[in-house]
Formats: C-alpha cells, structure tokens, sequence
C-alpha cells in the first residue's frame, strides 16, 4: 500500500535511528519517490519528548500543499511507523494516539497518475506553533534533498522557527541519565 512521508520518516537515517533505539526492524523505505498532497499544509503544532520540540503536521488548508515522498510498504512496515508516530486505538478501534492514519491522494512528481496513500495526521485539535530543533528540521531538509524535492519546498522547511536543542532520546533516558 502506498504511504506518504513528510515529516522526520522523509529521513531513512532517522527512522533507522529510532528502531534502533526502540530495537525494532526498519520498514523499507528504499525508492521512495517525491511526491505532492494537495490542500494541506505542513504545520508543527505536537511536542515529542524523543525529538524535544514540535514535530510536523498536516493540516487541510485548501490551495496549499506539502511535498514528500511516497513508498510502497507493507502492513507490518507501517505497523512500526504506527509505533513511531505514537499511533494508537481505543479497543473499539478509535484512533486515540498522538497521530492517526488518513487516507489521502498524491500526485506523483513527473509523471503518474494521482494514487490513493495512506499518511498520518495529529489527533489534537491545537493548532498553536511548536518550534521543532534544529536537529529534528535539518533531518526534514536532508530527507527533502535526497528525494529530490524543489528548492522552493526546502527553502520553505528552512523558513520555519526552530529551537536549540539536543539529540532525540526516548523513554528511559532520565534513569539512564541518573545512572551516569
């Protein structure tokens, strides 16, 4: 099934980096291709403790749009970028974590036909500006350089505020941090 990145999983590294962390196989995100979703904006209005700052967002806004990448993943791959983005489900099945899968339309870059992909989008209905890190948005940029996204794209990524900031760390890094 087609999946559209647009946020950190545009970084292969970093996603690779986070399984690692959390010991999870990588999903395959080889030969992905760029890609736009129309009426939507990118937007950073979640706070992550593992990346320190706001992440990103997609927010229906008619007349805009957000470029990434598309793949084609397995269930069992996006099953772990559920685990990343912090999806979860009510046991009636009612999407309950930080993010949630929609089903949106993508246009390739170049040539295809528009193609039906699964993407994720927050759950909270705050929309107010979390500067990401620095860190966390030069891995935005990098993920946006390799798949060959418009400098137009890249320059608007760079134009967003970020913070100082650290290194991602994920749960447990105040005990391990007590034990140092």
């Amino acid at each position: 099934m087609w999946y559209f990145a647009y946020g950190s999983n545009l970084n292969s590294r970093a996603v690779n980096e986070w399984c690692r962390h959390f010991r999870l196989r990588p999903p395959a995100l080889k030969g992905g291709r760029p890609a736009v979703l129309d009426n939507y904006r990118l937007c950073f209005p979640i706070y992550s403790e593992y990346w320190g700052g706001g992440i990103a967002d997609i927010v229906y806004d008619p007349g805009k749009y957000v470029a990434g990448a598309i793949f084609d993943l397995t269930e069992a791959d996006l099953r772990i970028l559920d685990q990343k983005v912090e999806r979860k489900l009510d046991p009636s099945g009612r999407e309950v974590g930080v993010y949630k899968r929609i089903e949106v339309k993508v246009s390739p870059l170049g040539r295809g036909e528009p193609l039906a992909a699964i993407t994720y989008q927050g759950t909270s209905s705050d929309r107010y500006h979390i500067p990401p890190t620095q860190h966390y948005m030069d891995l935005v940029i990098q993920g946006a350089y390799s798949f060959g996204l418009s400098m137009m794209w890249i320059a608007y990524l760079q134009s967003f505020s970020t913070q100082q900031g650290r290194k991602p760390r994920g749960p447990g890094w105040a005990d391990a941090a007590s034990k140092m």
